[in-house]
């Protein structure tokens, strides 16, 4: 097959790539020079150019068509754009997401588990890894941990043979990600939960969003999920089972108490059912992440001793409710929440402390509810920092820190709106006291994980030289 590829962007290039992979000349094209794309972006289409796939970069992709029998078009590209009446002119035939989705599939001849969700797909699919590799498996994981676009993370385990020497992948599922993995057959499906993120991206539909994130459903040869997402799946599947955080009304129960995390579980289609309990150290949302852990690998085959195993090698994840250090007395933590609900889930760990919240930019990519998340910080906050900078696409927008100090005018916070995160540390040590808990909650911890943690991090540090 000739196929060309209309649009060298985020959606173009792992289709590329994985249809060069599997034996097909690929053409790329983008009205972009190489120059004109990020630093990283420009070294995935040299390998892409290595592995054979030709460059046809700041040109017009209709020199191209006549070259080739298929083509993929990107969905940016718009529906009554010159270039599709082309190929519709030309009948060059058009492979569409299901069709690469296909192709994927054929290669991946191992288990897999897919994690799909709004919070916590990162953590979870890193506990299931931990929890497969203690039972002596041997893993490929992959999260927002090793990329922030996962069919590329994804395309490139599969063009470097991670499938063939792995026992089990273990693939965290964005909605991005999705559009070429909802042909592919999981083992196992997980859906954490479902709340509104990414809506610019789905015309500010949650209905669409929704649509998307179910992709999962008809993919699953076992659905898991969490309890959130009843509503939406109890018209579609009724063999799904169910995980919660101390709510008999699930199949897989967990509660925890006095450092003991305590996991109940029935799945009647499965025929499995018992009780397991094992130490637990970790906070927030870690909890619940590991019961939804425990629930896919109990569905897999998994005995309790295993489970127990994984769950105690597991001591979380970068940007992830990370603990940093004690500097002058104060406890700092670096954590990734951003969206209200996992706010809450965060903050919730700390609630009986006296508190200094340092929020980045919560837009990172896309534009979030700002005012809301100053909202939920404020309910907590004894002191609430906001940085107008956005690491991820380094663009400075005061307006986004005033809108959520804006959004925590009820509060009785301190609230200070600064210019970036190296000021934003600097005054946390400046409005605090030996006791006192220093906390970051932002996309910037997933997003540009080095450059806000060494900002935040560097001020800091300047701040205990200033104010001591």
């Amino acid at each position: 097959m000739k196929c060309i590829i209309i649009g060298a962007g985020n959606a173009g290039r792992p289709v590329a790539r994985i249809l060069n992979h599997t034996g097909n000349q690929v053409i790329i094209t983008d009205r972009k020079i190489l120059e004109e794309f990020p630093p990283g972006v420009q070294k995935t289409i040299k390998t892409m150019e290595d592995e054979g796939v030709e460059l046809m970069l700041g040109s017009d992709a209709s020199k191209g068509i006549e070259k080739v029998d298929h083509a993929y078009v990107s969905p940016t590209v718009p529906g009554n754009s010159p270039i599709r009446k082309l190929l519709q002119d030309k009948q060059v035939k058009i492979l569409d997401n299901d069709y690469v989705s296909k192709v994927i599939n054929d290669i991946l001849d191992l288990d897999i588990i897919g994690i799909t969700g709004t919070l916590g797909k990162t953590s979870t699919t890193h506990i299931l890894s931990d929890i497969f590799q203690s039972a002596g498996y041997n893993v490929w994981t992959c999260s927002s941990r090793m990329g922030n676009l996962l069919s590329e993370v994804i395309v490139d385990g599969i063009v470097n043979g991670l499938h063939k020497i792995n026992d089990i992948a273990i693939l965290e599922l964005p909605h991005g990600t999705s559009r070429l993995m909802s042909k592919v057959d999981l083992n196992i499906g997980v859906i954490t939960n479902i709340y509104p993120d990414h809506l610019d991206e789905f015309e500010y539909s949650m209905e669409k969003y929704v649509a998307r994130k179910l992709f999962i459903v008809d993919s699953s040869k076992i659905l898991v999920s969490g309890m959130q997402c009843i509503n939406y799946l109890e018209d579609l599947r009724d063999d799904t089972i169910y995980y919660c955080q101390e709510n008999s009304k699930c199949n897989v129960n967990g509660k925890l108490k006095d450092g003991i995390l305590d996991i109940t579980y029935d799945m009647p289609n499965l025929n499995i059912n018992g009780h397991f309990e094992t130490s637990f150290k970790l906070l927030g949302y870690y909890i619940e992440n590991s019961i939804a852990a425990s629930a896919a690998a109990l569905a897999y085959g998994l005995d309790g001793n295993s489970i127990i195993k994984g769950l105690n090698s597991f001591k979380g994840i970068a940007g992830h409710m990370e603990y940093i250090g004690n500097f002058k007395g104060r406890e700092v933590h670096f954590d990734a929440a951003f969206v209200p609900e996992g706010l809450v889930s965060t903050l919730e760990s700390f609630q009986n402390q006296e508190l200094i919240v340092i929020v980045d930019n919560p837009d990172s990519t896309n534009p979030r509810d700002k005012y809301k998340v100053g909202e939920v910080v404020g309910k907590y906050a004894n002191v609430l920092i906001c940085s107008g900078y956005n690491e991820t696409t380094k663009k400075f927008n005061i307006e986004a820190a005033n809108e959520v100090i804006q959004g925590a005018e009820k509060s009785s916070a301190i609230k200070i709106p600064v210019d970036d995160m190296f000021t934003a540390g600097e005054l946390s040590i400046k409005h605090s006291h030996p006791g006192c808990t220093i906390l970051h909650v932002g996309p910037g911890a997933i997003t540009n994980y080095e450059d806000v943690k060494t900002k935040m991090m560097s001020g800091i540090k300047e701040g205990c030289k200033k104010y001591d």
